[in-house]
């Protein structure tokens, strides 16, 4: 392995950029940046005397947190919004409205399916013009890592500042609460990842209880 990776050209390591991040109703190419899943094992603390032991405990996982630019078509922060009504949450205008609230089964469904999709760059060929002898893990859209979040739903969103001085775009974030993450799913279908990942846009939902869910315009 050592040799291989100061002679060969073909060793590869991930990259920052290379990432797609699949989740329901907001097109990938407006998601700037997003932190990938961490785990803690916490810890159950003995004393004895003058002596302190550890045993490991349960396994808690982060936050996510990723950013979009606040685009006008779609609108992010309509469909944003449009994910807390389908979350369950509703205006108190109405007695009837003021007694729905959020449930974990309507957020996690508003949501929908949240991937971290890390892919290769592409490029490599062989004599033919082709993959050649290109390894499976540098061929042009493989994907190198996913994670997949488990029972996802949004946990808070935040919006930009607005400065007459500045030029900048302006941006959402948005934070993510999920139960666990799986790492490189073998389950799921084989070319799922390609560069022609299709966007996750204009979902559809259940009826969550009291209230007209609002129908999504992005």
């Amino acid at each position: 392995m050592a040799e291989r990776f100061w002679n060969a050209s073909l060793v590869e390591p991930k990259r920052q950029f290379r990432w797609v991040l699949s989740v329901g109703g907001i097109p990938f190419w407006t998601i700037k940046k997003v932190n990938r899943p961490e785990y803690t094992v916490e810890e159950a603390e003995h004393s004895f005397i003058n002596h302190t032991f550890y045993f490991p405990g349960r396994v808690k996982y982060n936050e996510i947190e990723f950013t979009i630019v606040d685009s006008a078509d779609p609108d992010a922060a309509e469909t944003l919004r449009q994910m807390l009504g389908a979350s369950g949450y509703r205006l108190p205008t109405d007695k009837k409205t003021a007694t729905q609230s959020i449930t974990k089964h309507a957020a996690v469904r508003a949501l929908g399916d949240v991937q971290i999709i890390l892919l290769t760059g592409g490029g490599a060929a062989g004599s033919g013009g082709g993959d050649g002898d290109v390894p499976n893990n540098q061929k042009a859209g493989t994907v190198v890592e996913k994670w997949d979040l488990h029972n996802a739903w949004v946990k808070g969103i935040s919006f930009s500042e607005l400065d007459y001085s500045g030029d900048d775009l302006t941006e959402v974030s948005v934070k993510l609460r999920y139960d666990y993450a799986v790492l490189n799913n073998g389950a799921v279908a084989s070319g799922y990842g390609s560069l022609d990942v299709k966007e996750p846009v204009g979902t559809s939902f259940a009826p969550v209880g009291v209230g007209e869910d609002p129908v999504r315009k992005d």
